[in-house]
């Protein structure tokens, strides 16, 4: 798996309702849940429901620091 197929895969998903973990620092976990907004070749945004906006960067999937559900 790289970049590109995550970037593709992602891009098809664009609008859909997604949840994502985020395994920080110290154990501490968080959980955002919202809209697929945008998909740039590094990056990913996650729209919430209170119209705040994540971002996450492809390389967290890979070391497993962030959890994608779709």
């Amino acid at each position: 798996m790289n970049s590109k197929y995550i970037r593709n895969y992602l891009l098809n998903k664009i609008g859909k309702k997604v949840v994502v973990i985020y395994n920080g620092s110290r154990n501490r976990r968080e959980k955002y849940s919202g809209i697929l907004y945008k998909v740039y070749n590094n990056v990913f945004i996650l729209k919430l429901s209170d119209n705040s906006i994540k971002c996450f960067n492809f390389c967290d999937i890979f070391t497993k620091s962030v959890q994608l559900y779709i």
